[in-house]
């Protein structure tokens, strides 16, 4: 269980007001009795909500608790059956005996406390916690709009990359090469979009998995029987249906490769990292 979480939620404000349903007070109240932090932390909010109401009660009107005692103290005294004589000694016929100041201060402070605990808390108290309710609710909602506006996002971007693949194959002046895997026993693939005559390249590499950490994939063509950097790849395309732009010129080349490199890419490919290569 997270604590920290357990007392964030409000369940233990609204326990010890007593506004949670049947169930979920049994509940709360089985979890205070499991874990010390709980109790701590209910006892801790009990005596602050017990303290704001002390401070901000209201003295009953002056005379009123003189009125209250003297009215008591002179009405006869009603008869205990279960009383023996010593007492019927000890407390003169038709009085009762007067409570002291201090022990009616205790009586009216005591009232006064909980009168202003019901009125000035109980109701602020149960507005915080439905309206943390509904920041949860609120908050999960817009977790999963933001869940599927990503799905989206990404599907328009398979889209996307289908129909511009689709465009490039249907197009003459675009070749079509499909670089295969050179390492047995691992296959893997990629497709390279080519069009001579505006020198232009696209690549997607869905075929090769993520690079580890540190290493980037690089793209080489050959001319003149030499290895011609084509620039790295972004890893964010590796493994997708994503379609890239190489960023530099490319007129001729009899074949193209891809290798895997340090990142940021190297002057010449690693031969024994040269994954897949296709001739043009």
């Amino acid at each position: 269980m997270d604590i920290k979480e357990y007392i964030e939620s409000g369940n233990l404000e609204a326990f010890v007001l007593g506004i949670l349903p049947e169930g979920e007070m049994a509940k709360v109240q089985a979890d205070i009795a499991r874990y010390p932090e709980l109790a701590k932390e209910a006892a801790a909010i009990e005596e602050a909500m017990l303290q704001l109401a002390i401070s901000e009660s209201v003295p009953p009107p002056a005379g009123l608790q003189d009125k209250i005692w003297n009215t008591i103290q002179t009405q006869p005294a009603t008869s205990n059956a279960g009383a023996g004589n010593d007492v019927a000694e000890a407390r003169p016929a038709g009085r009762v005996l007067p409570l002291s100041p201090d022990m009616r201060h205790t009586r009216f402070s005591r009232a006064a406390v909980w009168a202003a605990l019901i009125g000035s808390m109980a109701l602020n108290t149960i507005f915080w916690y439905q309206n943390s309710l509904q920041k949860k609710e609120s908050f999960a909602m817009n977790s999963k709009l933001d869940s599927m506006q990503a799905q989206q996002q990404k599907l328009v971007a398979v889209v996307d990359n289908y129909t511009k693949g689709k465009t490039m194959m249907a197009d003459n002046d675009m070749q079509t090469i499909v670089m295969h895997t050179v390492l047995k026993g691992h296959p893997m693939a990629a497709t390279l979009y080519w069009s001579k005559d505006k020198a232009e390249a696209y690549v997607m590499v869905d075929g090769l998995p993520q690079p580890p950490a540190g290493m980037q994939y690089q793209l080489w063509v050959m001319q003149d029987g030499k290895p011609v950097d084509m620039g790295v790849l972004p890893n964010n395309i590796a493994n997708t249906s994503l379609i890239q732009k190489v960023g530099k010129p490319v007129a001729r080349g009899e074949a193209f490769a891809i290798s895997l490199e340090k990142e940021g890419g190297v002057p010449s490919p690693t031969m024994e990292n040269i994954y897949v290569m296709g001739k043009s």
